[in-house]
């Protein structure tokens, strides 16, 4: 059973959304919130598998709460479900982490597909997205290209798993200023610039990565 939280301003909508989802065999809506402050504070109870969210919502809006879920709630997957069909919004989301992007006037079989493609781990956009996905996917470092050190590797594990600057120093027993030292060289051998790219390239490459080259500090 695939457990879904939906995220979005208006109510109708909602309602709507759940209606269809709850007469499909294997998925089930757990929670409907029109706010994502809400759904964050759910989640820290209540397990979702997928989350469907809005982009523009008063508030935390779309992008912040799939930032936040992707480093807090790194099991649960989000789709983004919105009218906007920007390239900038799409892959924006992307880099915060969503697995999915759909407009709104998806059909159900479709939305269906997406939640099931999503919740096993893989990507589902819808075909006018495609494009984007790919030239975004092709833009990621090549993971037989990059050869991170152990103590690399150890700091992009914590950085996979949420933790601070200061969270990783502390864990490891090492200054701040090494930490970040660490960070600047593995953003620069990854070919990232942002914090929130990192995080992202960082849950992908772990566990798929070749072996360190050497056990330099």
């Amino acid at each position: 059973m695939i457990r879904i939280a939906l995220v979005d301003d208006h109510r109708l909508f909602l309602e709507g959304i759940r209606s269809i989802l709850d007469r499909e065999i294997g998925l089930e809506v757990h929670a409907s919130v029109g706010k994502g402050v809400e759904l964050l504070n759910l989640l820290k109870t209540t397990r979702a598998d997928v989350v469907l969210t809005d982009i523009r919502m008063p508030g935390m809006d779309g992008l912040s709460l799939t930032r936040q879920i992707c480093r807090s709630f790194p099991n649960t997957r989000v789709i983004a479900l919105t009218m906007l069909d920007h390239e900038q919004d799409v892959k924006d989301l992307l880099d915060a982490g969503a697995r999915g992007y759909l407009v709104k006037n998806v059909e159900k079989e479709e939305l269906v597909q997406a939640i099931h493609t999503v919740a096993r781990g893989d990507y589902y956009l819808s075909r006018k997205f495609r494009p984007i996905y790919k030239n975004w996917k092709s833009q990621e470092p090549r993971q037989e290209s990059v050869r991170l050190t152990r103590r690399e590797r150890q700091v992009l594990e914590l950085i996979a798993q949420g933790r601070t600057s200061q969270q990783i120093a502390e864990s490891l027993k090492l200054s701040r200023f090494t930490i970040d030292t660490h960070r600047k060289n593995i953003h620069k051998k990854m070919g990232i610039r942002s914090n929130i790219g990192l995080l992202k390239a960082a849950s992908k490459w772990l566990g798929q990565a070749p072996q360190d080259t050497d056990n330099r500090q």
